[in-house]
């Protein structure tokens, strides 16, 4: 009753609340970059420890809210919703998070680390179609092709360090678009019955609790050493990557089908690729990048995907019911 009686939102909030999320996230691998030590900075954390430092602040915020200010509801969530809910801890901080820092620890540079990413949209669509009743339409399918051969393009423009090992680092890597999707589509069948930003913060804060026990000994020490740089890149991946970009993509989800919002990924590559070079430019001591045409070509790919995947559905439907 209460998704039927919600006021639609007008699309270009959408598409503009989408644009701004990937416009943070996108940056997200830069800031994992620069604290496991890639490029030409110093490492200030291991894979392990990165992913608790980012996530004991995040769920600490996020544990306040709920249990502090929306007490009575968190409650009743988790004693209704628990076995959901932990799944969704699960997928979002550990899942996600271990499989992607280890890839780029171990030489999946920021901008290959974020084409990754551009898997997400195939296992959601799949998944969604199987689990969701979401349509596998021609439009969606060709959009994935299109945005997919964008992202083999600008892949294959670079060339791992590892040797032979340099595949099964990238498999790693996807692992966590696998982990994403997998939330994102257990989490979509509440987004329309319980508030997306409780949810969500739920989430964070069971899966803050799960990687805990996985704080390394020498990660206190880790914490004391950072300058400045390093207390911004890991307070912007604990606070408008997790605590606000997670609860956007829940909202997103709320209001658009799984598939339509996993689309949205592909605005990663080139986002990334933009800021990469800004860094560079800017400091060329600790950032370090080079754009080839390849990578360009392929970034032009992956937004003609998306936008044959997502956009000019809703315009089509509108005249449908105007015939009638």
């Amino acid at each position: 009753m209460r998704h039927a009686s919600r006021p639609a939102v007008a699309p270009w909030i959408l598409a503009a609340a989408a644009l701004g999320l990937f416009v943070v996230w996108s940056n997200s691998f830069i800031a994992i970059g620069y604290l496991l030590g890639a490029d030409r900075s110093a490492s200030r954390f291991d894979w392990v420890g990165l992913t608790v430092a980012r996530f004991l602040p995040a769920a600490a915020i996020c544990c306040v809210y709920c249990f502090g200010f929306r007490r009575k509801e968190s409650l009743a969530i988790l004693r209704i919703h628990w076995p959901r809910l932990a799944v969704c801890a699960v997928l979002s901080v550990p899942g996600y998070n271990l499989a992607l820092y280890y890839g780029q620890q171990h030489g999946v540079p920021a901008p290959v680390a974020s084409l990754t990413t551009a898997l997400l949209p195939l296992f959601v669509m799949l998944l969604a179609a199987a689990t969701l009743g979401e349509p596998l339409t021609r439009r969606r399918v060709t959009g994935f092709l299109v945005a997919a051969g964008g992202m083999a393009l600008i892949a294959t423009a670079q060339r791992g360090e590892t040797g032979t090992a340099y595949p099964l680092l990238i498999l790693v890597t996807a692992l966590a678009p696998l982990s994403w999707s997998l939330y994102s589509v257990v989490s979509k069948p509440v987004t329309g019955r319980i508030p997306s930003l409780l949810w969500t913060h739920l989430s964070i804060t069971l899966g803050g609790a799960a990687v805990a026990p996985l704080l390394p000994a020498h990660a206190w020490a880790s914490w004391t050493r950072l300058d400045a740089p390093g207390w911004f890149a890991l307070l912007y991946l604990s606070i408008p990557c997790t605590v606000i970009g997670f609860a956007l993509w829940t909202w997103l989800l709320k209001h658009l089908p799984a598939a339509t919002v996993g689309f949205t990924v592909f605005l990663n590559p080139p986002l990334t690729t933009v800021s990469k070079v800004a860094l560079a430019a800017l400091v060329p001591s600790v950032f370090v990048f080079s754009v080839s045409g390849r990578e360009m070509a392929g970034g032009s790919i992956a937004l003609l995907g998306l936008a044959v995947a997502v956009f000019g559905r809703p315009r089509r439907r509108a005249r449908k019911k105007g015939r009638r």
